[in-house]
């Protein structure tokens, strides 16, 4: 699997989030498999998205696209994502509770 860790900051949050989930089958259908978004405590307006995408793609593409970057201004983003290609070397989910 391929990840994408972007990290943006919005005009407002309520209206990119709309418009986030209103895009998923348009990413979807260009490669996203799927994704975690997060929303900064100490900034409403800065959201970080890690995106799972097919392997082998780099995202990254398909982000500076004509068709993404027209859906990322309508979307109320303050300049351009920035994007990083990494790859998961450990994962540890949850935590056991104690009897």
């Amino acid at each position: 699997m391929t990840y994408l860790l972007a990290t943006a900051t919005v005009e407002d949050f309520e209206a990119w989030k709309s418009s986030f989930d209103s895009n998923d089958s348009f990413r979807t259908e260009n490669g996203q498999r799927g994704y975690q978004a997060f929303q900064s405590v100490d900034d409403p307006n800065e959201v970080v998205v890690l995106f799972d995408w097919d392997e082998g793609e780099d995202p990254r593409a398909f982000f500076k696209s004509e068709g993404m970057r027209e859906r990322m201004v309508d979307a109320g983003l303050k300049g351009m994502p920035e994007m990083s290609v990494v790859q998961m070397i450990n994962q540890k989910s949850g935590v056991e509770p104690s009897a």
